[in-house]
């Protein structure tokens, strides 16, 4: 069994960061369900790739290779609430049209996997389908009558537009009040035509 000394090591995710605007608009529908424990306005991100626990000798690999992946920026929005069902319920927006998104992880992929051997403990799996989403509450208790509720009084919510111009490596550090999010690396992405 390996067990990795946590302080050379980096809790690590690739995501697509929320304009300051995008975050205000998602907060106001962050209301209406006591138990929900609701992400922090500047925690809110769409994951692309959660890529685990990475020996600091195999970041700043990392940074670099990202540094190759090329792409257009592209414009979404987040809609819609839904709930995933698991363990605990997760409160999330889905985030449209999907295909570009779609498309910028299956290139951040390709250089992952390509590259898999130099990193040690990277993970990647892509058995559970990709839907591109911002989590935005976690409830281990809930009253499901109040969910409905919720569900049905946001049914119709929109962010406006916004344009997807970069991708961020991040590190996170897990506290008891929620995590600590810290920007590693910004990639820019080519400018739509």
């Amino acid at each position: 069994m390996n067990i990795m000394n946590r302080s050379n090591t980096k809790r690590l995710f690739i995501a697509i960061e929320l304009p300051e605007e995008i975050q205000n608009q998602v907060e106001n529908c962050q209301i209406g369900i006591p138990t929900a424990k609701w992400v922090k306005k500047e925690n809110l991100h769409l994951t692309l790739q959660f890529l685990g626990e990475i020996e600091t000798e195999n970041f700043y690999l990392l940074r670099q290779m990202l540094k190759i992946i090329k792409g257009t920026s592209f414009s979404i929005v987040l809609k819609q609430p839904n709930v995933f069902y698991k363990k605990q319920k997760i409160l999330w927006l889905k985030a449209e049209p999907e295909s570009p998104i779609v498309e910028l992880r299956n290139r951040i992929l390709k250089i992952l996997k390509t590259e898999k051997n130099h990193l040690r403990n990277l993970e990647i799996n892509e058995k559970e389908k990709f839907l591109p989403h911002v989590t935005i509450a976690r409830m281990y208790e809930v009253n499901q009558r109040k969910l409905n509720d919720y569900l049905l009084t946001f049914r119709d919510f929109s962010t406006q537009e916004f344009k997807v111009n970069t991708f961020v490596l991040f590190s996170s550090i897990l506290k008891p009040n929620g995590a600590i999010y810290t920007k590693e690396e910004i990639y820019e992405l080519e400018e739509e035509l």
